[in-house]
C-alpha cells in the first residue's frame, strides 16, 4: 500500500516537471529559428538576475557573475537578428517585446567589471 502510494507520488512529481518545464518555453519557441531562441533564452536569464536583489556581499557578487554571463553581448545580437529577421514577422514580433539597451553604454568598463567577477560555486560544473 505504502509502496503505491509512493508510485503515484512520484508519477505525479513527474507529470508535474514535464507540465512545468513544457509552459516555461518561450510561446513559440518551437516556431523559431534557433539563434533567436538562443537570444530569447539568454535574454530571460539576464532579464532574471537583473531583477535579483542583492541581500549580501556574497549574493551580490553571485547577481553580478551572473548578469555578466548572460547579459554581455545580448545587445548586439538582439540588433543583429533584428536585422536578419526584418522580413519575418513572428520573429520581429518576438524580437521586439525585448529592451534594445541592457548593457550599458561603456563595453569597456563593463568588460574590466566583469572580468572581476567570480563564478559562484552553484555554477561550477
Amino acid at each position: 500500500m505504502k509502496i503505491d502510494f509512493i508510485l503515484k507520488l512520484k508519477a505525479k512529481r513527474s507529470i508535474t516537471l514535464l507540465l512545468t518545464a513544457f509552459l516555461s518555453m518561450p510561446v513559440g519557441a518551437s516556431d523559431l529559428p534557433k539563434d533567436v531562441v538562443k537570444l530569447l533564452e539568454s535574454r530571460e536569464s539576464c532579464d532574471h538576475w537583473r531583477g535579483e536583489e542583492g541581500y549580501d556581499a556574497e549574493r551580490k557578487a553571485d547577481i553580478a557573475w551572473a548578469i555578466c554571463a548572460s547579459c554581455t553581448g545580448t545587445d548586439e545580437k538582439l540588433a543583429l537578428l533584428k536585422k536578419k529577421y526584418r522580413g519575418n514577422k513572428s520573429v520581429m514580433d518576438k524580437l521586439n517585446e525585448l529592451e534594445p539597451n541592457v548593457e550599458p553604454k561603456d563595453k569597456a568598463e563593463a568588460k574590466l567589471y566583469c572580468s572581476k567577477t567570480r563564478k559562484p560555486a552553484w555554477a561550477q560544473d
